[in-house]
């Protein structure tokens, strides 16, 4: 028969069995909860101090935009203040320049002194003294001086390949085209270093063609304080001879300064504007051969490549006008048409011509300069050679 103790012990066993597994969960809760704890207080922890980061940089970039917008106000009132200075700095300037316009006769009579006392002490100082103006080289030999002013400087590549492609020699007139310090034809070095391949190829001289390009009869003689302000081609104060010495000695050191070598003794001043006198105060200063250009009965060989417009207007009745042709401008094939009828009716042809054109100038079309290649080749044809004016005015046959 069984014991009767044994229930009891199971049912015991049985208890301390799920005692245990109690305890078990117990401490499994326990374990869960302390994690739960530790991932929320961890959680928590971070994003207070993503917010207190997030809070810290919005403070710090409105303190930055804060101190950006006080800094951009101080310069803001600091380059008020500077345009304030700089059109006050204008408004005197325009005063100034008004003033010299409204001053009226007095101005105009002490330059109206000023001139005849120059005019009186050129005279006295260039006594014994003979310039020349040249118009035209040796007419017993077929030479023709293709001769060149600076003016702006972009035709001078075109010029170097063609004396290059036709074994040609030429001479260019050198000028910085305004009375600058800091602009003009020699300040721009393209300028410069066609300059040194063209004096360096052996095909070319170098004549003056004055610093400022001034008009030199009208800035001697000009005794209106206002015209001489307005106009850009007349000097200021009235030319004297140091300043038309220093006129030509400013382009001879450019040209030293480039190539090394000095600058031929011939000028050629702009727009032609001579007279005796003023031959005679260069002879003095050592330039005794102003270089003019041909003329006959057909016209002048200063072609017009400075002539832009080809149509301008002409008042036919009070407050009306019409366009017209410009009686000045020549096309590049009117040109060459010209430059046969010139030689034609001359009676030594072209022996010894001078010819003038410019190195760049007003005409954006149909420039003069595009009929070299022809006239070259027409008149090499003829057997004409084309010189220096050194040679062109010697008494040989230069080859």
């Amino acid at each position: 028969m069984p014991s009767p103790d044994l229930p009891k012990n199971d049912e015991r066993e049985i208890q301390d069995i799920v005692h245990e597994l109690s305890q078990d969960i117990e401490k499994d809760r326990a374990r869960r909860k302390k994690i739960q704890r530790f991932l929320v207080l961890s959680s928590v922890s971070i994003l207070s101090f993503g917010i207190l980061t997030l809070v810290s940089y919005l403070l710090y970039l409105n303190f930055s935009v804060t101190e950006l917008e006080t800094q951009v106000k101080a310069k803001d009132k600091s380059l008020k203040e500077m345009e304030e200075n700089l059109n006050s700095l204008m408004v005197q300037e325009q005063l100034r320049e008004e003033n010299y316009l409204t001053s009226g006769q007095d101005l105009d009579s002490s330059l109206a002194s000023q001139v005849e006392e120059n005019l009186e002490f050129l005279k006295e100082t260039t006594t014994g003294y003979k310039g020349r103006n040249v118009l035209r080289g040796n007419e017993k030999y077929p030479e023709i001086a293709l001769t060149f002013d600076l003016a702006t400087g972009e035709e001078l590549s075109t010029v170097l390949r063609l004396i290059e492609r036709y074994n040609i020699r030429i001479t260019i007139f050198l000028s910085n085209e305004r009375p600058s310090d800091t602009s003009g034809s020699f300040f721009l070095r393209s300028n410069l270093d066609y300059i040194k391949k063209i004096a360096k190829s052996g095909k070319a001289e170098f004549g003056n063609h004055t610093w400022s390009h001034f008009n030199y009869l009208r800035s001697i003689t000009e005794t209106s304080q206002k015209k001489r302000l307005v106009l850009d081609y007349l000097s200021k104060q009235v030319l004297e001879l140091p300043r038309m010495a220093e006129e030509m000695k400013r382009v001879e050191d450019i040209f030293h300064s480039l190539t090394k070598s000095n600058i031929q003794k011939y000028y050629r001043l702009p727009y032609g504007a001579l007279n005796q006198l003023i031959l005679d105060a260069h002879a003095k200063i050592g330039y005794k051969n102003h270089i003019m250009w041909s003329n006959n009965s057909k016209g002048s060989l200063d072609l017009p490549d400075y002539i832009s417009k080809p149509f301008v207007y002409r008042l036919v009745a009070k407050g009306k006008k019409e366009m017209v042709k410009n009686p000045h401008y020549k096309t590049s094939r009117e040109t060459i048409e010209f430059l046969e009828a010139w030689e034609a009716s001359d009676p030594h042809g072209m022996n010894g011509a001078i010819i003038l054109m410019h190195l760049g100038g007003p005409r954006k079309f149909d420039k003069l300069i595009t009929i070299l290649p022809e006239f070259i080749e027409t008149m090499k044809a003829k057997g004409y050679h084309f010189v220096t004016v050194s040679e062109v005015l010697n008494d040989s046959l230069d080859k």
